[in-house]
């Protein structure tokens, strides 16, 4: 008696696990939708969501001297209308405020996420890419940046270890070395945001510099990176600089 109770236990609580877990399973998440572009061509239709085609209709007409991804993070709250709009990566002013008064023109326009059908508020980032095609990819140019600050990290290590210069001075110029490496890392974070390797390389500029703060606040925006939580729903759409 004693096993079978034991064993109706362990059946009754199986089935109340599968039943939480099917109850999650059943919830029904519907991502927001612009509805402000309802013409488009057939030819963009099968390439560009409508809000990257609203944005690149209205972005690719202007003038931009700068190359870069300025990402935008934005809420589209129950009524279709947008919020909170933060600028998480800058190209310049010019090309910053361009897309977001673009997506601020928006707002109203959309047809809010829902849960089970329950129109709520959801997070939705946006990434416009500013490329001049007849130079190197954004991509090649993060990486030389990428490259550069390596070396000014792995120079001012050698630095700190010479026995040619007195404490003072050889600190000092690993300071500028790695100073300048944060420099050309910030570089190719306006080419290639929330790139892995930036931010592992900006920890560890910051830990030769003794910047306990800077360098905990990178390695948790590392970790965040591979955090598999729910994260804003993210598009992207090219602009060719004139």
């Amino acid at each position: 008696m004693e096993k079978l109770g034991l064993l109706t236990g362990l059946l009754l609580v199986a089935g109340l696990t599968f039943a939480q877990v099917t109850k999650l399973e059943e919830t029904t998440v519907e991502p927001p939708k612009f509805v402000g572009q309802q013409i488009m061509d057939s030819d963009e239709e099968m390439t560009s969501s409508p809000i990257c085609y609203y944005l690149k209709n209205n972005l690719q007409s202007q003038n931009y001297s700068e190359e870069g991804v300025v990402t935008v993070l934005f809420t589209i709250n129950p009524d279709g209308t947008l919020s909170n709009f933060t600028v998480k990566n800058s190209v310049d002013a010019t090309n910053d405020n361009a897309v977001l008064n673009c997506l601020k023109s928006t707002s109203g326009l959309w047809q809010a996420g829902r849960v089970n059908g329950t129109p709520v508020e959801m997070e939705k980032e946006i990434y416009v890419h500013f490329v001049n095609p007849s130079t190197t990819s954004l991509e090649e140019l993060a990486q030389e940046n990428i490259m550069a600050a390596i070396n000014k990290v792995e120079t001012a290590k050698n630095v700190k270890n010479s026995i040619r210069l007195s404490a003072e001075k050889a600190n000092k110029k690993a300071t500028r070395k790695l100073h300048s490496a944060l420099y050309y890392l910030d570089e190719a974070t306006k080419y290639q945001p929330e790139e892995a390797s930036i931010i592992f390389w900006q920890a560890c500029a910051y830990d030769e510099l003794g910047n306990e703060i800077r360098r905990a606040e990178k390695l948790n925006q590392f970790m965040e990176m591979v955090d598999l939580q729910y994260q804003a729903q993210v598009e992207s759409v090219s602009i060719f600089l004139n």
